[in-house]
């Protein structure tokens, strides 16, 4: 097959108080391992003061290993905590979470915060 299309509500699955952050994500994985690249791609559907919980991606945690994610605010409002450093984003903001950075995202808005979430589990077996 030369193409594939995901369907809205295809192939998704609940994090629930992910990272020790508290509520439940709604996430859809696109694809799965239909595509060439080393890369996970969801979409993230987030209620209001749901967190994604504080954590690090450095090789110390078995099951998310070591990897850069991007965050791409694609509806709604956040806060992002990164090495202690807050961010406010907005629609169309995107922040890049190097593997080893500590990192939280917050729903701070009314409305579900909806993200596209790239991450990349095998950074360091690829030497990048």
């Amino acid at each position: 097959m030369t193409y594939y299309v995901a369907r809205s509500g295809q192939s998704t699955f609940n994090y629930v108080n992910l990272h020790d952050g508290r509520g439940e994500i709604a996430v859809q994985r696109l694809f799965g391992k239909k595509h060439s690249w080393n890369i996970d791609l969801d979409i993230w559907e987030i209620p209001p003061g749901t967190s994604e919980g504080s954590h690090i991606h450095d090789g110390s945690d078995l099951e998310y290993g070591f990897m850069d994610e991007i965050y791409l605010i694609l509806e709604g409002q956040a806060e992002m905590t990164i090495d202690g450093k807050i961010e406010l984003l907005n629609e169309g903001d995107s922040v890049l979470c190097k593997a080893g950075s500590d990192h939280n995202l917050v729903n701070i808005g009314m409305k579900n915060l909806k993200v596209l979430l790239i991450s990349d589990p095998d950074v360091e077996s690829r030497g990048d």
